[in-house]
């Protein structure tokens, strides 16, 4: 472990938590690990087999790593393989399905919605079924605008987020007896949730906030917060890059 003096939270799933404590452990002094969510599966789950029957979609929009292997629980794709376009809005999601024998996996290189929507395969689309496979929430930019493209566009919420509950000793308390100065945040929603356990704004403001994308990045402005960096992107890698900058 280094000797700087970089302290970081990180609040996704333990075992995504877990992950990326490996890879950044090397470059800073110490890190929690306070999981504000788990992983379950969602309603939609059970039926995303029959829904692929009945859609045969042109193409599958994975929109996260969870997202991918939620999906291959219930199905290997294999009917899929011929006929339909395969994409996944980071390496991490593409990586997941590679090793499912799922090839030639497109990913953006702005790994955003921005970024798919920027991809040429997804330029002339009207009429094609695209099926985005994805958590419950989250936004409605991508379906939106394949729909003004006139493409027909179908949702399977194959995971949800379970919010887990605790208690400030647990959260807030911990992380400024522990000296935290770096957060990692990869979507809005763990952003909110974050802020929302956190009483003392000055302390918030005298952190640094690693974020996964620019809109995160204008949403934690506005609560705010000023020292915030685009790691634009929620993998390990653009996290551990970003994270170098501030050692």
């Amino acid at each position: 472990m280094s000797n700087n003096k970089l302290n970081v939270l990180l609040t996704r799933p333990l075992n995504k938590s877990q992950q990326l404590a490996k890879v950044i452990a090397p470059i800073v002094s110490n890190i929690e690990i306070t999981p504000l969510f788990a992983y379950q599966s969602g309603e939609q789950q059970p039926s995303l087999k029959q829904q692929l029957s009945n859609l045969n979609p042109e193409f599958i929009i994975f929109i996260s790593p969870a997202a991918a292997n939620f999906a291959l629980q219930v199905t290997d794709f294999s009917e899929q393989l011929k006929n339909t376009t395969f994409i996944a809005v980071g390496q991490a999601s593409a990586n997941i399905l590679i090793a499912h024998d799922i090839k030639n996996v497109i990913v953006p290189e702005l790994e955003t919605s921005e970024g798919l929507l920027a991809l040429s395969e997804l330029q002339n689309i009207a009429n094609k079924q695209v099926l985005i496979i994805r958590g419950n929430g989250g936004r409605e930019l991508l379906k939106q605008q394949l729909e003004l493209k006139q493409a027909k566009v179908a949702y399977n919420e194959v995971y949800k987020r379970q919010w887990i509950t605790l208690t400030a000793k647990q959260t807030i308390d911990k992380w400024r007896k522990d000296e935290i100065n770096c957060i990692v945040i990869t979507s809005s929603e763990l952003l909110e949730k974050t802020l929302s356990l956190i009483t003392d704004m000055n302390w918030a403001k005298s952190c640094h906030w690693i974020v996964a994308s620019a809109r995160i990045a204008e949403q934690a402005n506005a609560h705010g917060l000023i020292k915030v960096i685009n790691a634009q992107g929620a993998s390990h890698q653009h996290i551990y890059k970003a994270m170098t900058a501030l050692i």
